[in-house]
């Protein structure tokens, strides 16, 4: 199944967004029925106890507040990216002329 981008979960958010909180309501418990019922969909690759168990893994990352779940990390990435785009892309510049010595 794929979660990231998911079309009935960006529909239920646009429902939601208009207003029509009932049939969000709706639409989002019958996403997350479809996650629970898809199996395993943790794509972290670390040996982990917390693995597949959100509530978990979320709340220790919350925690110590070192780094993202892995979960997360595309969802960043992408956003982070098209930030980049308002300076032509030049994150990577900027990140070899400030590196740390």
């Amino acid at each position: 199944m794929k979660i990231d981008g998911n079309e009935l979960a960006i529909r239920q958010n646009e429902l939601d967004q208009q207003g029509f909180k009932q049939e969000a309501y709706e639409m989002k418990m019958e996403f997350l029925k479809q996650v629970r019922e898809s199996g395993d969909h943790c794509p972290c690759t670390e040996a982990c106890p917390h693995h597949g168990n959100c509530f978990e893994c979320v709340t220790i990352h919350r925690g110590h507040r070192d780094h993202l779940p892995m979960c997360l990390w595309d969802m960043v990435n992408e956003r982070i990216a098209a930030l980049s785009h308002m300076t032509e892309g030049s994150l990577r510049q900027y990140e070899t002329e400030h590196a740390e010595k």
